[in-house]
This record gives C-alpha cells, sequence and structure tokens, in this order.
C-alpha cells in the first residue's frame, strides 16, 4: 500500500494519548516520548529522552557532528489536546481510521505528523548525510512551553543551528506547499472587579449601585466597535504582502455551519498581521444557582492576540491602560498581567527557504503560498531570541480541514509523504 511506512508509524504515536495539561495522562507523555527516541536509536542516531528541572519529557537526538558541515534542527512536539467532547467525535480519538486518504485520531496533525516527517527525513538520508542533523521533539507545547526558555538555556549546545525547521504549521489548502512567514505573539491577562460590597438584594439596590457584571459587561464593550475592530490605541498592524483568504476558506477552517462574520477588506490581514481581543473567561454563577443578589466580584480572562512585529511589553500597557480609562463609574477594578509572547516574522528569501521552495516544485502539483498564523509556537518565538541568527522555517502537513484542537482532528497522509520528499530534497541540496 502506498505511504504504508507513515500510516503504520503515525497510527501507534497517536495510539498513544500523550496529553501534556491532563495528570492522569503524564505516563504516556514519558511513553510517547521514550518510543520516539527508540524510533530514532534505531535508525543510528544518538537519541535520549530528557527534560529540565520542570519540563515535561522530551526527546533530543542527533546525527555524527562534521564541523564542515552546516547543522539544520528539525522541531515538533508530541504532546497533543485534550479529546473534548467525545459525543462530536465520529471516530475513537486513540484509535486511528483511514478515510478518503485522512489518518482521523487526536494528534494526526497536531502534531504527531511532524514527528513522523522529521523520522522520515532522516531515515531517507541516513546512509549519506549532507548536513549535521539535530532533533528536538518537544513535550509541553500545547500547555504553552511554559518551561521551553529554561529548557533551551539547559541545552543550549544541543540545539544551537544554521537552521530550524519547525514542522508545526501546515498548508493553505490540502495539496497546496506552504511556508508560514508570521506567526503572532500574545499577552494576557486577568480583569478583576471588586466593589467591595456584601451581596445586596436587586430589589433594594438594582438601579442605585454598579454591580460588578455591570462594570465588566462596560470594560469588555469598550474592546471593539460594531465592525470587530479593536479599540485599544498604539497597537500597529504588520505590513506584510500574505495569501488572500475567502470567506467560505475562513469559515470552514471555524467548523461553522454560516456563522456570520464581521465585514472586512482582508480577513487574512486581520487573522496573521492584526491585534485580536478575545474573551476566554467569565466567572459568573451559573443561572439555574442565579438568586436575586447583585454580584460584588466578577473576572474575566482577556487573550490579545498580536502582529509578529509588535512589542508584548508594550502591548501588555496598552491593554492596561485602555482597561484603567475605560473602568466606568469609579469602580474597583485590577488588571492582572499574565503570559506574554513575541511574534515571529519569517523570511523566505533566505537560502534554506529558497532551496525548499525550488524542492516543492518537484513533488506538489501546486505552486507554494506564503501564510501567516494567527497563533502562537511559543518554541518559535524563545528559539529566535536565543539563537537570532538561525534561520527559521515553518511548514507542516495540516490543512484547513484538519481540526487541530477540535473533533474528528485528521491528516492527508499524501500531504506528509510529499512534505518528507521536499524536505529530504531540500537538505540535500543545501
Amino acid at each position: 500500500m502506498k505511504n504504508a511506512n507513515i500510516t503504520e508509524l503515525l497510527s501507534k504515536l497517536v495510539e498513544i494519548p500523550s496529553i501534556s495539561s491532563l495528570d492522569e495522562n503524564q505516563k504516556d507523555v514519558l511513553d510517547s516520548a521514550n518510543y520516539i527516541a527508540e524510533l530514532f536509536n534505531e535508525i543510528g542516531l544518538n537519541s535520549k529522552v530528557t527534560s529540565s528541572k520542570n519540563s515535561k519529557p522530551a526527546v533530543l537526538a542527533q546525527t555524527e557532528t562534521d564541523p564542515s558541515k552546516k547543522t539544520v534542527l528539525l522541531y515538533a512536539h508530541h504532546d497533543v489536546q485534550p479529546v473534548g467532547d467525545i459525543n462530536k467525535w465520529d471516530t475513537d480519538p486513540f484509535k486511528p481510521e483511514i478515510i478518503d486518504g485522512r489518518l482521523f485520531a487526536r494528534g494526526s496533525g497536531d502534531n504527531k505528523a511532524g514527528v513522523v516527517t522529521h523520522y522520515e527525513v532522516v531515515k531517507k538520508l541516513i546512509d549519506d548525510v549532507p548536513v549535521n542533523i539535530k532533533i528536538f521533539i518537544e513535550g509541553e507545547e500545547e500547555i504553552g512551553s511554559p518551561f521551553m526558555a529554561e529548557f533551551i538555556e539547559e541545552n543550549k549546545n544541543d540545539l544551537e543551528a544554521d537552521v530550524i525547521v519547525i514542522a508545526d504549521s501546515g498548508n493553505i489548502k490540502s495539496g497546496v506547499p506552504t511556508i508560514t512567514t508570521s506567526l503572532r505573539g500574545l499577552v494576557d491577562g486577568i480583569i478583576v472587579v471588586d466593589q467591595q460590597m456584601n451581596p445586596v438584594h436587586s430589589g433594594l439596590g438594582g438601579g442605585v449601585v454598579p454591580d460588578a457584571f455591570m462594570v465588566l459587561s462596560k470594560i469588555i464593550s469598550s474592546f471593539h466597535n460594531e465592525k470587530g475592530e479593536l479599540l485599544i490605541d498604539g497597537l500597529t498592524p504588520t505590513d506584510q504582502d500574505v495569501y488572500e483568504l475567502s470567506e467560505e476558506f475562513v469559515q470552514n477552517s471555524l467548523s461553522s455551519n454560516g456563522v456570520n462574520l464581521f465585514e472586512m477588506d482582508s480577513y487574512s490581514k486581520r487573522l496573521w498581521l492584526e491585534p485580536a481581543l478575545s474573551i476566554l473567561a467569565i466567572d459568573a454563577p451559573p443561572v439555574e444557582e442565579s438568586v436575586n443578589l447583585l454580584i460584588p466580584k466578577a473576572r474575566a480572562k482577556v487573550s490579545l492576540r498580536l502582529p509578529p512585529t509588535e512589542d508584548p511589553d508594550h502591548a501588555m500597557n496598552m491593554l492596561h491602560e485602555h482597561i484603567k480609562e475605560n473602568t466606568p463609574w469609579n469602580a474597583n477594578v485590577e488588571f492582572i498581567p499574565e503570559a506574554k509572547g513575541k511574534g515571529v516574522l519569517v523570511d523566505p528569501q533566505k537560502e534554506f527557504s529558497t532551496q525548499l521552495i525550488k524542492s516543492f516544485d518537484k513533488f506538489w502539483d501546486n505552486e507554494v503560498a506564503f501564510m501567516g498564523v494567527g497563533g502562537s509556537i511559543p518554541f518559535a518565538n524563545i528559539f529566535t531570541e536565543q539563537f537570532p541568527n538561525a534561520e527559521i522555517v515553518l511548514v507542516g502537513a495540516g490543512d484547513e480541514e484538519g481540526n487541530a484542537h477540535a473533533p474528528n482532528e485528521s491528516v492527508n497522509i499524501e500531504d506528509i509523504q510529499r512534505l518528507i520528499d521536499s524536505l529530504a530534497d531540500a537538505l540535500s541540496n543545501y
């Protein structure tokens, strides 16, 4: 069967429920790392499972080092998201099934396809390795890589490279080879409203005192205008030419049933190059437990995606200032900053990327596309800070049908094969 090796290996990997965010799956995360390390050992690499003091198990491997050759680091991650609502899956999330050329399972596209890609690339080249190859398979990407900076600092010699290929992105469409040229940054935090009063009967205090929900709703409503445009001052979009997404594409990528989208000139720029704020959670009593009391305290978690060139410290300050300026009725409001990370802007005209584009032409039927990603890959911005001279290349086998993080996650097996062939060819000619 065509692509049988890829299918078999990916199937074995996704059968391990390596969910990094759940305590009950920590042994699975370790089992996943051990299995991957053994795979690379079997084809002749020096491989080990390791971690920093706090990080999840990761795999480091490398070929024999030749000082006369350039060094390429191949990155992917082996941890996966939780299943979510099992009733929304058409298949068992950890029993892979092939349907119309796609393998369905949790982690199939995000990001065990990346692990398979790097393994098969090395396997193809192992008898005549054209460059020094280092492998880094992370185990905590799905929880935001919280200890990645610590891990890199402790393993700097094992990670330093001229080029890093991150196989954790995807293609704009199945069958269209794609290089990701930007990732948005991120800041987030918690808005805390504390009106410092005892719960008051709504019949006694309603209309007289602003309760916490009233205050919080006014702040939240201040973030956007009627067009969905962000109203936080001081944030500058990134100027870059990008692939233009259609409304149909956006609807499909959202797995929506025709939800109304905001009107805008460019979905691509809004998703990839402009700031966007989301309300991720609100602390509130459930409706079924409601009583006739005004609520004195309320909280909301906010997440602000940043243009790739935006400074996260500046963005955090602007978010804080906006909240202060839009706090109504002299209410008692605190903003607690949490995570922050810088975006990444990639130049696809650098040496290895240029060669990879030529290799794409050999193995794909469509021309290469260039796209941004609205989310973040924590490792990417951490690595660019630690190794500023390294060329970053963002690719992957996922596509808009893949449902990463959602029920019925899948990946196109043929696209994995094409990516393997392209990367192996590019490394051979680099």
